[in-house]
């Protein structure tokens, strides 16, 4: 679905969409990555950053990392996990043009971290705030994200969505109140169809 013109911006949720999340077997949970070397890339994710690039479209990312909150993670780990991201896709000439993090949690363990704060998807405050910090029009940009909570807060924030995953959202029972404009089964299918060009 090429468009008249290019998005403004895209912006992306984290886990889920351009690293893999990790599953711990010790415990039987998946969660976001703690560790540098728990980051891997989803597949296709740096080649799509890298034709939004190439177009000229900024690429930031908006997400929940309660880590810190949740005692899972320590500042310099969440810091170093990033850094590992940033590197992963710079090793296949792609870069991020901005990363935010909403780093509450309304059950934090850690008091200072704890608070039902309005820049935690699926509340819009973040987006919000990038689009009012980079003077980008929402309806013009398109926020990526795998879960439902991603897509009300880009709906929230004004911004059309986009869902990525194996499951087609549109029609998941559990999904229905957060419906996006676009499902895709991953991140490239998606920069690839909103810039109307081809994967190379």
């Amino acid at each position: 679905m090429p468009l008249a013109a290019p998005p403004a911006a895209f912006v992306l949720d984290r886990d889920g969409v351009l690293n893999e999340l990790w599953y711990e077997p010790e415990f039987g949970t998946v969660d976001s990555p703690h560790t540098p070397s728990q980051v891997t890339l989803c597949r296709g994710a740096a080649q799509a950053v890298r034709m939004a690039n190439e177009a000229g479209v900024p690429v930031h990312v908006v997400s929940n990392q309660p880590g810190i909150a949740k005692a899972k993670c320590s500042p310099r780990l969440l810091l170093a996990v990033t850094r590992r991201l940033v590197d992963l896709l710079a090793d296949e000439g792609a870069r991020l043009d901005g990363i935010h993090y909403c780093l509450h949690h309304e059950s934090a363990s850690m008091e200072r971290l704890r608070s039902d704060c309005p820049n935690r998807k699926p509340r819009p405050g973040l987006l919000e705030r990038l689009c009012r910090t980079e003077r980008l029009e929402p309806r013009d940009c398109w926020f990526v994200g795998d879960t439902p909570r991603d897509i009300e807060a880009g709906r929230a924030a004004g911004l059309r969505t986009a869902w990525v995953g194996n499951v087609r959202c549109d029609v998941c029972p559990t999904r229905r109140e957060a419906r996006p404009d676009l499902s895709a089964t991953d991140l490239t299918t998606v920069i690839s169809q909103l810039l109307g060009s081809q994967p190379s």
